[in-house]
């Protein structure tokens, strides 16, 4: 298991998201690179994203995780005896687990939360620090078939293909996608 590293930073939100690059759908304040693997997603759309207060996720900041997934999802139309049906095979996979810096408001003037805290403006997602991936066989002529349609693929042509990406953030079995694209 790797140590995950989070660090604690005063900076204005304004200096962190300046110059990321934005991709896909998303709520308003989650910027992030998915090449890169960097951005900034504000504490408003984690903590609506989680339904909590903001006391709630000043609680669970250190706790976090973020992940960027991405896939290939291929479609086939497979035979297996009478008549094709299409097949959606992933053909590829993965995680990586981002490494984030906590960010709170600083300067004159900026809130302070509970126990006299700075308040939490958000997370500065920093880059990866662990991963996984993995590969799946396409559907083939001689293979079983995926579906009660007979024995044995006896035919499977690539129809399409599609990538994509998502953004998450998880606090203990729960996740929820902040941004995604293709």
């Amino acid at each position: 298991m790797f140590a995950r590293r989070i660090v604690q930073v005063a900076v204005s939100g304004a200096t962190l998201v300046a110059g990321l690059g934005y991709a896909g759908p998303a709520a308003a304040s989650v910027r992030y690179d998915p090449a890169a693997q960097t951005g900034f997603a504000a504490a408003t759309d984690v903590r609506r994203a989680f339904g909590w207060s903001d006391r709630v996720l000043a609680a669970r900041a250190a706790g976090l995780v973020f992940n960027h997934d991405f896939w290939t999802r291929d479609t086939y139309s497979v035979w297996c005896g009478e008549g094709p049906f299409p097949v959606v095979h992933e053909r590829e996979f993965g995680r990586f687990e981002l490494t984030d810096v906590v960010v709170r408001d600083a300067g004159r003037g900026a809130s302070t939360g509970y126990a006299g805290r700075r308040r939490l403006s958000g997370f500065k997602i920093v880059g990866p620090y662990a991963g996984i991936s993995g590969t799946s066989v396409a559907p083939a002529v001689g293979q079983p078939c995926p579906e009660p349609r007979g024995p044995k693929v006896t035919r499977a042509d690539l129809v399409s293909t599609r990538t994509g990406w998502s953004l998450s953030v998880t606090s203990g079995a729960t996740s929820k996608v902040l941004r995604s694209g293709h």
